[in-house]
């Protein structure tokens, strides 16, 4: 068995290879006629390809049925080929997708593949108790200003720049002129919510642990709010907030 480093250093051009190439394959790490060895790691760069392709179409479905199947399959062929996306796995593969389609696409799909990577990190975020109205209702008055909360691990906020894509329209009837979406996992089930500016502004504050008090407190000095506490509900009713301490 060849020593660790001679052996990471063959699997290092192997990679190297597939991304870049037949001039940077070492020759000697295989046996047998160059040609054949070629014609195998060719089709292993395509398996490797094809099952990249199948990644991304599997993390954006909404993208994909937004902006159709032949745009969809362009955009992630020439994506998957840019150099610091080669360095991602399948699982971190649409990162940067988002950014990469921005330019290209209306701003409703640039936001929806936002909101569907966000979809999945929430989706794979660690688990936490999240704070529930029931128990809300238990607080007296004193311990509803000095608790501390902290946004639940799945918590993601999106901002949004336009009106949601379709795939996303049902969303458009819950709240008039949302400016995010916010994506929570309180049990096993990821939601999104579209939110206005003051209850993500609570949200952006909730990213360290924080009395209650401070959030209700921030909601009255933000505007003509008839119900301070609405804010502070809609993110408990999400399950994005959980109690830090007792």
């Amino acid at each position: 068995m060849p020593p660790k480093p001679l052996f990471e250093a063959g699997q290092n051009n192997f990679i190297d290879t597939i991304n870049n190439g037949p001039d940077a394959l070492d020759a000697m790490l295989f046996d047998g006629p160059i040609d054949r060895v070629m014609l195998g790691l060719k089709a292993h760069a395509n398996t490797i390809s094809h099952a990249r392709l199948v990644a991304l179409e599997e993390t954006f479905p909404m993208t994909r049925q937004a902006v159709g199947e032949d745009i969809f399959n362009d955009l992630s062929r020439t994506y998957v080929e840019l150099e610091h996306v080669k360095m991602h796995d399948n699982n971190q593969l649409g990162l940067h997708f988002e950014a990469f389609i921005r330019p290209t696409c209306s701003p409703e799909i640039a936001d929806l593949a936002a909101i569907e990577w966000a979809w999945l990190e929430s989706y794979n975020a660690a688990e936490a108790s999240a704070l529930s109205l029931e128990q809300l209702s238990q607080f007296d008055e004193e311990t509803l200003t000095t608790q501390n909360v902290a946004l639940h691990p799945a918590v993601q906020i999106i901002p949004i720049e336009t009106d949601l894509a379709e795939p996303l329209a049902e969303l458009r009837e819950i709240i008039h002129d949302p400016h995010y979406i916010l994506i929570t996992r309180p049990n096993s089930e990821v939601k999104l919510l579209p939110i206005d500016k003051i209850t993500a502004k609570l949200v952006k504050e909730s990213k360290l642990a924080t009395p209650m008090g401070n959030l209700l407190a921030i909601v009255t000095e933000l505007g003509d709010i008839n119900n301070p506490l609405q804010p502070l509900l809609t993110l408990i009713g999400a399950g994005a907030l959980i109690c830090i301490g007792s």
